[in-house]
């Protein structure tokens, strides 16, 4: 099924780690688990500062999140094919498993501020599903479009704003789902911030996960699936 068919499927991964870098930053540590750049600058502001706690949380987030993606793209490689179904089914089987744990662990200790090694080790479990889900993402080959940071959806909506509109490409993904995907982000980073604060917030991402794929699935069974290069299939 070719991604820009995909909606739901793009809406929910991108949900799944909107929440979870909202729970990060909130109740975690204030440190992200998909958005690296943010883990990166930590690191130095840590060490510039001799913080040496959130030195350790964003490098322990920087080190899950590599070795996630590097396991993703082993099982992935670098371009889902035409018979890619099984194998993105394994690997967002892997993502729904280790986002269950993170909620597990997070559910048995309660505040996880009162457990700050254990915050470390849901920390590194959600990082490693957020590597996961960027290997997926890139074997997808959604052109700005990596749905565990929107950077690149940002600068594509700048570029079309000075430009007058959309590129000349008509294989690029549509304004309104860019805005689409920077709109879920910031829903539910404000659900988090807004809801009491309460374990059972752990399993928001393993929810929205499941709800993206189950619509997709709804929405596309039974659909022949194109074998064309590039583009995903289910």
């Amino acid at each position: 099924m070719p991604w820009d068919r995909r909606h739901a499927f793009l809406l929910g991964l991108t949900a799944a780690a909107g929440a979870l870098d909202a729970l990060a930053f909130l109740h975690l540590g204030k440190v992200f688990s998909s958005f690296q750049s943010g883990n990166v600058l930590f690191v130095g502001l840590g060490i510039g500062n001799g913080n040496g706690g959130l030195v350790v949380r964003a490098g322990a987030v920087l080190v899950a999140f590599f070795l996630g993606a590097a396991v993703g793209a082993r099982l992935i490689g670098t371009r889902l094919s035409p018979r890619g179904a099984v194998v993105e089914l394994r690997i967002t089987a892997i993502e729904a498993g280790l986002l269950a744990l993170f909620a597990a662990l997070w559910l048995a200790m309660g505040s996880p501020d009162d457990h700050p090694a254990a915050r470390v080790a849901l920390l590194a479990v959600g990082a490693t599903a957020m590597g996961i889900q960027a290997s997926l993402s890139l074997a997808l080959k959604v052109p700005n479009v990596m749905t565990v940071a929107l950077t690149a959806t940002v600068a594509a909506l700048g570029q079309r704003a000075g430009i007058g509109g959309p590129t000349d490409r008509d294989d690029m993904p549509s304004t309104p789902l860019l805005v689409a995907l920077m709109g879920t982000y910031v829903a539910v980073a404000v659900a988090i911030a807004m809801l009491p604060t309460t374990p059972l917030l752990a399993l928001i991402p393993l929810g929205l996960l499941a709800t993206g794929v189950g619509v997709d699935a709804a929405l596309h069974h039974g659909i022949p699936r194109p074998g064309a290069a590039g583009r995903a299939v289910t």
